[in-house]
């Protein structure tokens, strides 16, 4: 059996792509759109070892979407 080597290929961090979003976000980015049911899903991820010297913020923007920004 022949396998390929593949070089370079960066390794992920997250498996979610929101998860991998909120890591690339810098004091003062903010992701809009997000409905209800994905903010709260996500919400408990702002608490893990990850993220623990960041803080969020987020707020609804309509009746179906809410805004998240990085705000420390």
């Amino acid at each position: 059996m022949k396998y390929k080597i593949d070089k370079k290929v960066p390794i992920r961090k997250f498996y979610k792509e929101f998860t991998n979003c909120l890591n690339e976000l810098e004091v003062g980015d903010s992701i809009g759109n997000i409905s209800k049911e994905e903010m709260y899903k996500y919400r408990g991820n702002f608490y893990t070892k990850n993220f623990k010297n960041r803080k969020f913020s987020f707020r609804k923007e309509s009746d179906d979407s809410y805004r998240l920004w990085r705000i420390k």
